[in-house]
């Protein structure tokens, strides 16, 4: 899966400077090498890389005696470099280019790697599978591999990429093209403006939020480093309150244990998901952004059951937690529900078969054994039929989970995870202004 990028500028004119620079053979123009393979002349012509020279892929064939050389299978990646997540969607990265850039072609999966490969016969008069590339990126090129029974694991189903929705816990994307992520968003900004006019309309518990004091405040700009004291004070608070939850800490340690279960996961999903999205758009042949970006490979595979089981440990815990004494309530938060961390369970268990169904459907591929839960799940579907199409429907239930949490969560208490970060930053400096003026 490849897009285009800047071609490298080896015209006849360049390949003659580097005979004249000292090379001891002739470079060959393109019209010399069809002299030589007149079958691939009509095939080069009307194919999308008839306006490049045949040195700029071929590069071997600049020695005269290139006969006698086995040349290997030109690289796309002279040329091209990887799509970025919103084409690649982690679940191609083992699908090489002429699987879906040859046109006429049979894609098939290589019984070694496991790695989905151009296959079978191609179209009429194709002499090099290569001349024959085409850039369409169509849903139809997707039909290719998406459909009924076919036999190189792929959902029968051509799905959307991970949207924005998706960004918590997974490599996504910014897209929101799929119908469960803009009905989700659009009731999520409604429920938000909904609070929102309740925070301002001067109806909230005086008792929960006391009064600020006000006070004059100078109103001058003073001149002062860029990142003063302030600047660090707010950084601590910020660390201590919202990352490590200090205050969750000092009032219950099995309650900041539960906490962190299901905080810290999504916390580290996200980054790790968002600097794999920023490295396959600014360094897509990155050997880092390939492991991240694999869903088989070692780093991901672990990093990723680890923090799934994490996760849905935590609500587990969560929900057999017996009720506390109100000392371990923090003022101006509310104590979740049940229910919103059932449905993070649930949606972290659907999200369990889902990778479970994806390593039975693949084949059992290398590195899919370094997600231990995903492989052990997957070895429940062995010899079952039928999992392409049942994927599909199984990746909608976990995608529409989330959209509904999303959408809940203006409407419940689950709402803190917005709100609890502000409030506890006013709280900790609330505190901090009493303590000086004692």
């Amino acid at each position: 899966m490849i897009r285009s990028m800047k071609r490298p500028l080896i015209t006849t004119f360049s390949a003659l400077l580097l005979f004249a620079c000292g090379t001891n053979s002739p470079a060959y123009a393109t019209d010399q090498c069809m002299e030589c393979h007149e079958e691939m002349a009509a095939d080069h012509a009307v194919s999308v890389h008839t306006d490049i020279g045949c040195l700029e892929c071929h590069a071997q064939a600049e020695k005269e005696d290139h006969e006698q050389l086995v040349f290997s299978p030109v690289d796309c990646r002279q040329c091209h470099a990887l799509h970025d997540e919103k084409i690649l969607h982690d679940a191609h990265t083992r699908v090489s280019c002429n699987a879906c850039h040859i046109k006429g072609g049979i894609p098939g999966r290589n019984p070694e790697s496991g790695n989905i490969i151009f296959s079978g016969t191609f179209a009429s008069g194709m002499a090099l599978p290569s001349h024959q590339a085409i850039a369409s990126g169509r849903d139809h090129q997707c039909e290719n591999c998406h459909f009924k029974g076919n036999a190189v694991g792929a959902a029968s189903m051509v799905l959307p990429p991970k949207s924005i929705l998706c960004m918590p816990c997974h490599v996504a994307t910014f897209s929101m093209s799929d119908k469960t992520t803009l009905v989700s968003l659009f009731i999520f900004i409604l429920g938000m403006a909904g609070l929102c006019m309740v925070w301002f309309s001067g109806s909230l518990n005086t008792q929960a939020y006391p009064p600020i004091k006000k006070r004059k405040r100078n109103l001058r700009l003073k001149p002062g480093p860029l990142f003063s004291d302030k600047f660090f004070q707010l950084l601590k608070i910020v660390f201590l309150e919202v990352i490590f939850l200090q205050r969750f800490f000092k009032l219950s340690r099995v309650r900041w244990m539960i906490h962190a279960l299901i905080f810290f996961p999504f916390l580290f999903r996200f980054f790790f998901g968002l600097t794999a999205l920023l490295l396959s758009i600014f360094l897509p042949d990155g050997f880092i952004t390939s492991a991240m970006l694999d869903k088989n490979h070692a780093l991901r595979a672990l990093f990723f059951d680890v923090t799934g089981l994490m996760i849905l440990t935590g609500s587990l815990l969560f929900i057999v937690r017996k009720k506390k004494e109100t000392n371990e309530t923090i003022t101006s938060l509310p104590e979740p529900g049940p229910g919103m961390p059932m449905m993070i369970g649930l949606i972290v268990g659907v999200g369990f078969i889902l990778e479970g169904l994806r390593i039975a459907m693949t084949g059992w591929v290398d590195g899919a054994g370094w997600a231990p839960l995903g492989y052990g799940i997957s070895l429940l579907f062995k010899g079952m039929t039928g999992l392409t199409d049942i994927y599909g429907y199984v990746w909608y239930v976990h995608a529409i989970l989330t959209g509904v949490f999303i959408a809940l969560v203006p409407f419940t208490r689950m709402a803190h995870i917005i709100t609890a970060p502000l409030v506890l930053i006013l709280n900790a400096r609330a505190r901090k202004k009493e303590n000086f003026q004692k």
